[in-house]
């Protein structure tokens, strides 16, 4: 069978229609090939919402809206959203209209209630606007405005009644600043010589860097030479000798520690030392009764008969004075 040229024709024709119409729907945000759920929001005001503005939950896009109807003291606003979400909205679920983005433009956002049943087919969301968040930076941005307005009036009037105090202020800022370069000039050859001295200064340092450089070699092979030879350990032993000595002094072991712990030993070298100072004094008064020089020679008896005299007299001296001494 032969299929005439005009239904071939007819038949493109009817396909492109309804592919048309379906894109329509489609860019009017409904798709023609999902089932949907048709539900109502009454607002006070929807300014920027339009027909076939997405309905989001989550984040996610669920539908659009399919109409909008100006009532006597409300806005009907009829939304449509895919069947298969329809179990995730509650019947106690809010419909709030909110700012698309930057670009302007107002969506729909279902905000899901905690209800255990499911909105019907036909139901009726509460309808609520959310705060739009570039209407309140705008608003932010105008009082902003406005106090800096407040701040630069503020400012101008600050300037303008202390007018002469700021020249004064600026004519006494020049005065300073003519002094200061005054006084530079003045001081021009002062620097020169400080910043010439400065350079001789380290051109010396450069010249001077071999032997600073062995300085520092010597120093470190001094410190090395130190620390090889173990002068620390060395210096806590004889540290500890020392201690060691002491200890044996205060505990009075050895001589040196029982003089000089020993009151009694103390007390009797300090009557012998003041015996001898007597006897000493003694001597320088009277050197002929201890010392006896005989030119032609003495025989012994008489030489004994002098020295029990001399013992005599001592021992009479010596009772004299314990006498003296008791008294």
């Amino acid at each position: 069978m032969k299929i005439s040229s005009y239904f071939k024709v007819g038949t493109f024709t009817v396909i492109v229609i309804l592919a048309s119409w379906w894109g329509i729907k489609w860019l009017g945000g409904q798709n023609i090939l999902m089932s949907n759920n048709t539900y109502y929001v009454y607002f006070d005001d929807v300014t920027g919402l339009q027909e076939s503005s997405r309905v989001k939950m989550r984040g996610v896009e669920v539908g659009n809206v399919r109409d909008i109807t100006l009532l006597k003291d409300k806005v009907k606003v009829e939304i449509s959203i895919e069947a298969e979400y329809a179990d995730m909205i509650p019947d106690n679920s809010v419909a709030e209209i909110a700012s698309a983005g930057l670009m302007g433009g107002m969506e729909i956002y279902i905000i899901q209630g905690d209800s255990k049943k499911s909105m019907k087919d036909g139901g009726t969301f509460e309808g609520r606007v959310r705060p739009d968040m570039i209407g309140s930076l705008a608003d932010k941005g105008g009082e902003l405005l406005d106090n800096l307005n407040v701040t630069v009036d503020n400012l101008n009037t600050l300037l303008e009644d202390n007018g002469e105090g700021i020249g004064q202020l600026i004519t006494n800022l020049e005065s300073v600043t003519a002094s200061i370069d005054t006084m530079l000039l003045s001081s021009s050859e002062n620097i020169e010589g400080a910043i010439g001295d400065l350079r001789t200064f380290t051109t010396m340092l450069s010249d001077s860097s071999a032997d600073i450089e062995t300085m520092i070699t010597n120093l470190e092979s001094f410190s090395g030479d130190l620390a090889d030879a173990d002068l620390v350990n060395q210096l806590s032993t004889t540290v500890e000798s020392l201690n060691s000595v002491l200890a044996s002094i205060e505990s009075s072991e050895g001589s040196i520690g029982m003089l000089l712990n020993d009151p009694e030993l103390y007390n009797s070298l300090t009557t012998a030392s003041d015996n001898l100072g007597l006897l000493l004094e003694d001597v320088k008064a009277h050197p002929m009764r201890y010392v006896n020089i005989s030119v032609f020679g003495q025989s012994e008896e008489k030489m004994e008969a002098k020295a029990a005299k001399k013992a005599a007299k001592e021992a009479a001296k010596e009772e004299k004075r314990a006498a003296k001494a008791s008294n």
